[in-house]
């Protein structure tokens, strides 16, 4: 099929003040092949979904949404990145459509972009036989999270992405002008990207403006989650107070290092190091002063929302733990402490 398209053009002129100039044009007399291009189909429009969604279009692909039931209506919206010191940019998400029942149409991506616990459901079969040999990204970092979805799809057709950028349903307080998503890219971050067909969506990444780089060792989401996740248990535990201090604290790290040693352990790789508490403590009273955004708001809004998918991690490292033989009483101890 071909179409009339609208294309976009960015240059710089280093003359007027380096300022990018980014123009679009209709060209009625030139057509575009649209099945060159590539569609991407995003599971969930949370704020990260959107982020992802509004980025990728950006570079250049077709984006559409897999919805909830009665969110057919939704039609995408503002999106601001958040700047310390300066203004937030405005960007608007306008997906390609919006659907709740999937169609037989082709689709080159599905990024699941919903909670690890989400992935456990049988709509995985369904969205398998709808969408084929579709690389399928998915952005859990769960230990069960990738044999779960090799159960429904063939594995070298897996990605995970290591998400480096906070995204959040705005406004926390007074840091945007209206309703939206918020997200915010920590200078220098770059995104790990893992699977066989890692480079097309690395590219993809790049191609909307959001660094992201290859990453070959096994275990790499699986080992950030297991360095922050017991210390987002002891915050919720503690009333989602800033800073943690005290036993909580030191508790939150000896989590932290036997999470670390199962998810080494089931790599086959010698325990690496997990992120100290002594560290932990002053980031913690440094970082609401340097991030754009109320820190200690949003790890309650955010890991509210997803705390059953924190209980899963935490499960799911004391049973691996237990198998091995290895000791879990720190994590043991955090998981009974968190409300049920």
């Amino acid at each position: 099929m071909a179409c009339k398209k609208q294309v976009h053009l960015a240059a710089r002129f280093p003359g007027v003040n380096n300022t990018t100039v980014r123009l679009s044009f209709i060209y009625p007399n030139i057509w575009i092949d649209e099945e060159t291009m590539v569609k991407v189909l995003v599971v969930g429009a949370g704020a990260l979904g959107q982020v992802f969604g509004v980025r990728l279009a950006a570079g250049g692909a077709t984006v559409g949404y897999l919805v909830r039931p009665g969110r057919e209506s939704w039609a995408g919206g503002p999106l601001y990145r958040l700047r310390r010191g300066r203004a937030p940019v405005h960007e608007r998400l306008e997906p390609y459509e919006v659907m709740s029942e999937l169609r037989d149409e082709h689709w080159d991506m599905v990024w699941l972009c919903v909670d690890s616990t989400a992935l456990r459901g049988t709509w995985t079969a369904a969205l398998r036989a709808a969408t084929g040999a579709a690389t399928v990204v998915t952005i859990g970092q769960d230990p069960g999270d990738l044999s779960t979805l090799a159960e429904v799809w063939p594995r070298e057709q897996i990605v995970q992405v290591i998400p480096t950028l906070l995204a959040y349903q705005a406004p926390l307080g007074s840091e945007v002008p209206g309703p939206g998503v918020a997200y915010w890219v920590p200078p220098g971050s770059a995104m790990g990207v893992a699977g066989e067909r890692a480079p097309r969506v690395v590219a993809a990444l790049r191609a909307g403006g959001l660094r992201a780089r290859r990453v070959t060792r096994a275990g790499a989401a699986e080992l950030t989650a297991a360095r922050m996740i017991p210390y987002i248990a002891a915050l919720e535990i503690s009333g989602w107070r800033l800073p943690l201090k005290g036993a909580r604290l030191r508790a939150a790290g000896a989590a932290a290092r036997q999470a670390v040693a199962v998810v080494s352990a089931r790599h086959g790789r010698r325990a690496l190091a997990s992120v100290p508490s002594w560290a932990v403590g002053p980031a913690l009273r440094v970082l609401p002063w340097l991030l754009p955004f109320d820190l200690r708001r949003y790890l309650e809004v955010h890991f509210t929302k997803v705390g059953a998918q924190t209980r899963l991690m935490l499960a799911g490292w004391i049973a691996e733990g237990e198998a091995r033989t290895l000791p879990v009483g720190a994590l043991s101890a955090l998981r009974g402490a968190l409300p049920a």
